[in-house]
């Protein structure tokens, strides 16, 4: 069951970032056909999430199935951060194709997207650290939750710390 989760996952991202500029009446569209790199790294960004979240989710509805209280844990983890990620990544894609991007606000709009990248970055950090302490626990459940934020935070540092260095 897992494989076929993966192999959506990947359709999913290949298709999202093959999708063609059909129409230069839209800014966002426009900026994109003129090569605006921070705004095509942002929308690529968007796509990752995404597909981590298409994934994430996929897994979790299938491990809250299992009889074991660890692994379905883990899958509340993985469904409910899962949630959360699309819809991050729902609201960056509205954002993007709502923004003005003349080169004045081009430039505003990548400092902000650094400056949200350092922040989730060191709260990352902080989502490991309490995954970790909650998979010290002797109980089941609660190893499961932890190991299911070890796992959603460690994506996210990743994905976030990688973010960061290549909006350079």
């Amino acid at each position: 069951m897992k494989l076929p989760l993966l192999l959506f996952a990947v359709l999913f991202s290949i298709t999202a970032h093959a999708q063609r500029v059909d129409s230069v009446s839209n800014p966002y569209k426009l900026a994109l056909l003129d090569g605006y790199k921070p705004l095509q790294h942002q929308k690529n960004a968007n796509i990752v999430l995404g597909s981590w979240s298409v994934l994430s989710m996929g897994a979790g509805a299938y491990q809250l199935f299992s009889p074991n209280p660890f692994i379905k844990a883990m899958g509340m983890q993985n469904l409910i951060w899962g949630a959360v990620d699309g819809g991050i990544a729902l609201y960056g894609s509205y954002h993007l194709s709502n923004t003005d991007w003349s080169s004045k606000n081009l430039q505003l709009e990548r400092e902000k997207f650094r400056k949200i990248l350092l922040i989730n970055t060191l709260l990352d950090v902080g989502y490991l650290a309490l995954g970790f302490g909650l998979s010290r626990a002797a109980n089941a459940k609660w190893h499961g939750h932890g190991y299911g934020i070890l796992i959603q935070g460690g994506f996210l540092l990743m994905f976030d710390g990688i973010n960061y260095a290549l909006t350079f």
